[in-house]
């Protein structure tokens, strides 16, 4: 009976320690499905909370790519709008979309050695910016990405 025992209390604490890894997994899939679902281009304090967890180099390449598209989306979202109405309120989009293309040219640059694909999303990023040219932030975006471009040739 001893030995009913002690194997029902090991397949219990098994059955436990399953339980607990797939629950850790599901919140974890939950959690980036939030994250994926999330516009992060002008949301600083998420952008800082996910740079900090995300040390692997590969996690940071994401983020950048999906920091670089939620900021396209954001300028396309609101580009009939800002030609239309001109108001600042679209405006803190450029200085987001700038630090975020910067960051995803130098890391195709640096870390991927990839200047063709950081010229396309710089061109890219320029074109959609242009309808925002009234915002007073427009100029400094402009003389940063131009910098940037003649500093790599692309």
């Amino acid at each position: 009976m001893n030995k009913y025992l002690k194997c029902s209390l090991i397949a219990l604490g098994v059955l436990i320690v399953l339980f607990g890894l797939f629950s850790a997994q599901r919140w974890y899939a939950i959690k980036q499905a939030n994250i994926e679902a999330t516009n992060i281009c002008e949301n600083d304090e998420l952008i800082s909370k996910l740079i900090l967890d995300n040390i692997n180099p590969f996690s940071k390449f994401k983020f950048l790519k999906k920091r670089n598209t939620d900021c396209k989306v954001l300028l396309i979202s609101n580009k009939v709008d800002a030609l239309n109405l001109q108001t600042g309120s679209f405006c803190s989009a450029l200085d987001a979309s700038t630090n975020s293309v910067s960051m995803l040219v130098y890391a195709y640059i640096n870390d991927m050695y990839d200047r063709q694909t950081a010229s396309k999303e710089l061109k890219m990023m320029l074109n959609l910016m242009q309808p925002y040219n009234y915002c007073n932030e427009y100029l400094n975006d402009m003389v940063v990405l131009i910098k940037l471009k003649k500093r790599y040739g692309l």
